[in-house]
């Protein structure tokens, strides 16, 4: 009986070590170790409909910079992430805002996606414990719930991973209270590079439908260097120069 219950015991351990890896590969695949681009953003309303076009700059899991091309109104807005710090600038006002740790559950001008999204703030694989739920021959399906020490927006995500690619397909985000908030799935796959990458993401918020964000990756490099200075408070402002 003892030795059941230490194989049992060992295999459960084995499957968390094995999830966790999986959610390391994802976040690589993602992210890489620097990526240059831009996309379109298209947040569908009830009342509404916008399109913005972004730039974006990641170096790791610690340095990422969003700036809006367009449309005119917005044009040079911008998000900064240093570790875990956030700035937002406003060129009307030409002003740095730092975002307190509340902000970054609140929407991202006006769409469906968060501050946290945006700037990729928390790590799936650095804030949650991955737990391996089930498989089939072409998915990992996982569940991820927050370690005791970080300071997360979601309760619970729920994430179904391509074998193939480590490429996440699907992730459900719940609150605290274990209700689903919102869907998003990820399609386009293509080869960028020497890599797979999903161009097209869109979010549905489950309580509000017909609304969604789409976000379109129109063009993206991986794996190259990006000068520290695009990562400073003092650069934002020269980011469109």
């Amino acid at each position: 009986m003892k030795r059941l219950i230490f194989i049992l015991f060992l295999t459960s351990m084995l499957m968390a070590q094995d999830a966790q890896e999986i959610i390391k590969k994802t976040e690589q695949v993602l992210r890489g170790k620097s990526s240059i681009g831009e996309m379109e953003m298209i947040v569908v309303k009830k009342e509404w409909t916008r399109k913005l076009r972004l730039k974006f700059w990641d170096k790791g899991k610690d340095k990422s910079v969003v700036v809006i091309l367009s449309p005119a109104k917005e044009r040079g807005i911008a998000t900064l992430k240093i570790k875990n710090n956030v700035w937002n600038y406003l060129p009307s006002i030409e002003r740095t805002i730092k975002l307190p740790p509340s902000m970054m559950s609140q929407s991202w001008m006006g769409s469906h996606f968060t501050n946290d999204d945006l700037i990729k703030e928390s790590s799936l694989e650095r804030d949650y414990n991955a737990k391996l739920i089930k498989q089939d021959n072409e998915k990992y399906y996982l569940e991820l719930i927050p370690k005791s020490e970080a300071i997360v927006v979601w309760g619970k995500i729920e994430v179904e991973i391509d074998k193939k690619t480590y490429l996440p397909l699907k992730a459900f985000y719940y609150d605290e209270r274990g209700e689903k908030i919102r869907r998003l799935v990820y399609s386009d796959i293509r080869i960028t590079g020497n890599k797979y990458f999903p161009f097209l993401w869109i979010l549905y918020p489950e309580k509000k439908p017909g609304e969604k964000t789409e976000m379109r990756v129109l063009n993206i490099k991986f794996n190259i260097p990006i000068p520290d200075r695009i990562f400073s408070i003092r650069y934002l402002k020269d980011l469109l120069k």
